[in-house]
């Protein structure tokens, strides 16, 4: 479930923290790391419980309705659509969901409000009344509907990310990437199957592998690959004013073509010229692009850089 690029954006932010903190302790650094990546995994379960206790308010609603003195005709005869929805039903029952909402310990009885506005956004929405008044019923709309709603009303609410933020750090920055690894997962639920990744697919162990060898490579490699990058510099563009990121991020770049075999060099520049978008500026991104494709190039004629697989020999 993690891709590459995530990866490659975490070991990136993981070295420069551990540059800034001035440690030493290489060991600490790279198991906050890994421990952040678990971290994620939580945040998957815990937003996929935010589906389930909606539908769980919206029926706790149902009963209060039902059990007034005199309830409408509406409180009488309620419209079930929303908390019969089958695919919610399937989340609830998913093992995975289970096993990990009882492991994270999951409550929001303490955060009835926020429950609460979700709940009231989602009444006021215009594909909540379409759903709703909608004739037929099928398990692929309930899927619609549910997707929909995560994407468009959960995964940008400002008090939910907020709430999240303030539980764990590591939860501030890829509150997005999570709701659309969830989304993905709902997206591709099928009837009377499992919705949820387990935590070893959403982790794999490969993925664990290559993000703790890209940033211990990097590390080993750090002092060796300096005058490397000094000789591609221009005389306005001195290694000593270049910022701590873009050096991070060429060395990382220059890690990966010449320790990871199996990745063409095509691919790790492009990976690392679309990271240097988000984490620099314009005139940083120009600038490592040519510095990078140019010690490519000249590591390829040295024999720097050996690539093995099938198409890279």
């Amino acid at each position: 479930m993690l891709n590459r690029r995530f990866l490659r954006e975490k070991t990136l932010q993981t070295l420069y923290a551990y540059y800034q903190s001035g440690s030493d302790d290489v060991l600490v650094a790279e198991k906050n790391m890994v421990f952040g990546f678990h971290k994620l995994y939580e945040l998957y379960i815990r937003l996929g419980s935010v589906i389930v206790e909606l539908n769980d308010f919206a029926q706790h609603r149902i009963n209060e309705g039902k059990q007034k003195y005199i309830p409408t005709e509406a409180e009488k005869n309620p419209n079930m659509r929303f908390v019969q929805n089958r695919v919610i039903e399937q989340l609830r029952n998913d093992q995975v969901f289970i096993l990990k909402s009882n492991e994270y310990k999951i409550s929001w009885k303490s955060e009835e409000e926020l429950v609460r506005s979700l709940h009231q956004i989602m009444l006021k929405s215009a594909s909540y009344q379409a759903y709703m008044d909608d004739t037929e019923s099928s398990y692929e709309k309930d899927k619609a509907f549910i997707c929909g709603f995560l994407k468009r009303k959960i995964s940008n609410n400002s008090n939910l990310y907020h709430y999240f933020e303030e539980q764990s750090i590591f939860w501030a920055d890829d509150f997005d990437n999570v709701a659309f690894w969830l989304l993905k997962s709902l997206k591709n639920a099928e009837e009377n199957s499992e919705i949820l990744l387990s935590e070893e697919q959403f982790i794999n162990a490969d993925d664990l592998d290559f993000a703790k060898k890209l940033f211990q490579q990097t590390l080993i490699h750090s002092e060796e690959y300096t005058p490397v990058i000094e000789n591609y510099l221009t005389a306005d563009w001195e290694i000593d004013r270049t910022p701590l990121v873009d050096l991070l991020i060429i060395k990382m770049a220059i890690t990966e073509m010449c320790n990871f075999p199996s990745i063409p060099i095509k691919v790790t520049l492009n990976e690392y010229i679309e990271i240097i978008k988000q984490f620099s500026t314009e005139k940083s991104r120009v600038f490592v692009n040519g510095l990078l494709n140019k010690l490519s190039e000249d590591f390829v004629k040295e024999g720097k850089i050996k690539k093995s697989g099938r198409g890279l020999i």
